[in-house]
């Protein structure tokens, strides 16, 4: 194995705050054996799946890596944990790793069903059930949405390039926020506000300097692109 690609997570907020433990023995025990083995296989290279959410309340907009983190719920704590285990296995144990913290993903192949959907799966599911759309809270507070051919295209770019290695952390966001209620109105359809979930962030917004920087990385699909390809597909 030359180069190991950690994508696998319990994802989701509310789960997190549901099922601490479980989630903690995926989140972070299973992240620090897949670096131990990592290590022990020699890699050349370890990019782990980060998420925005790390950074939590204290976060000021844009956010940059070296922000204060202050995370809000278990899942974001956990992000962060792990985030901080591939620093330590690039300093001491001389593994390269790079943190991609990926901002609200969405597109093909996403989360339709089940208890735990981002927003974007949510809305293409009830309109195509001819249901109101759902938007929690007053719907203002904002995302950043990042397409999964953009998120692809960087993990591979932080295979490839030399320029990272020493643990770093990355945004990898569209560095360009929506609201629920805009992203509502490009879906189409009535909606219907439901009370806001604790333990979220009111806003993200991703400063993209040092993706640029070291990857040579902008996103290329706009969030407008995106659901119209994905509302076309259903």
């Amino acid at each position: 194995v030359d180069f190991v690609f950690h994508e696998a997570a319990l994802p989701r907020i509310p789960l997190s705050i549901e099922k601490p433990l479980e989630t903690n023995e995926i989140n972070i025990t299973a992240t620090l054996n897949v670096l131990v083995a990592a290590k022990e296989a020699k890699v050349k290279k370890f990019i782990y799946a980060s998420s925005s959410s790390a950074l939590g309340g204290k976060a000021q907009m844009p956010m940059t890596e070296d922000g204060p983190c202050d995370p809000l719920n278990p899942y974001s704590l956990q992000k962060y944990v792990g985030e901080l285990y591939c620093k330590i296995f690039s300093s001491i144990y001389g593994l390269p790793t790079v943190s991609l913290r990926y901002f609200n993903v969405f597109g093909p192949r996403q989360p339709r069903e089940g208890s735990y959907v981002p927003v974007v799966g949510i809305f293409l599911t009830q309109k195509t059930k001819g249901e109101k759309l759902t938007i929690t809270g007053d719907g203002e507070q904002t995302r950043d949405f990042t397409n999964v051919a953009d998120v692809v295209r960087a993990n591979i770019l932080a295979m490839e390039k030399d320029t990272v290695g020493n643990g770093e952390v990355i945004n990898i966001g569209a560095g360009e926020n929506y609201s629920i209620n805009k992203i509502a109105e490009m879906v189409g359809g009535e909606s219907v506000h439901i009370e806001a979930r604790p333990g979220e962030m009111r806003d993200t917004l991703a400063d993209i300097t040092r993706a640029k920087e070291l990857l040579g990385w902008q996103p290329q699909i706009t969030l407008e692109e995106g659901i119209k390809k994905l509302l076309e597909d259903e």
